[in-house]
């Protein structure tokens, strides 16, 4: 468990520094490539409640093409907030309020606490981030677990990973409490599929 936490960590440092040198013009680019895949799947299109992440400044896909998409297609849209070791989904009430949320101490703007949260069953569809995967749909997160905590009490979601192609690697280092997404799309396309959603790229 040490070493695999320790390739962890070894692994998020150099993705760090590979993605802190990725220009502004890169990063939209590749996140509209990426934008145009998920709304083309069967599984987004079908989805009346998804989650998804609002994205940090720089060194991540960009989300706020997907976040409007989903807004102005009538999907119900909820984000992410975080609370110690917990994570739960708000309800956006639009573009308004999307861009009106106060930022937490990461800079990335996030549901006041005393919003409600919502019963995180009404979910089918999750937009998941992460620092590095693999081609076998392995995924290495930031180290605080929230993703995989969530996904664990909810498996009925189906689970959208998304990422620069720069964070796709050889191998991503895991343990039993990984979650593998049910796909995870980069801007040169499909990175991995699992067997029973793969109806639901076309």
């Amino acid at each position: 468990m040490n070493a695999i936490r320790t390739s962890k960590q070894k692994l998020r440092k150099r993705m760090h520094s590979v993605l802190s040198q990725l220009s502004a013009s890169a990063l939209t680019d590749q996140s509209c490539r990426v934008a145009k895949q998920v709304v083309q799947l069967s599984a987004y299109q079908r989805a009346q409640h998804i989650s998804i992440y609002i994205s940090m400044d720089s060194g991540e896909l960009q989300t706020r093409q997907l976040l409007y998409d989903a807004l102005e297609s009538g999907k119900r849209v909820y984000v992410p907030r975080c609370d110690g070791t917990f994570m739960d989904m708000v309800e956006l009430q639009g573009k308004e309020d999307l861009e009106s949320l106060p930022k937490n101490r990461w800079g990335i703007p996030e549901p006041a606490k005393d919003r409600k949260g919502v019963d995180a069953s009404a979910l089918d569809f999750i937009l998941v981030p992460g620092v590095a995967f693999d081609t076998a749909g392995n995924r290495c997160g930031h180290g605080k677990g929230y993703y995989d905590r969530f996904l664990t009490g909810n498996p009925h979601l189906f689970k959208c990973a998304v990422c620069l192609n720069e964070q796709v690697v050889e191998t991503v280092p895991t343990d039993e409490f990984d979650k593998t997404p049910d796909i995870v799309l980069a801007a040169q396309g499909v990175v991995f599929q699992s067997k029973s959603v793969n109806s639901d790229t076309s």
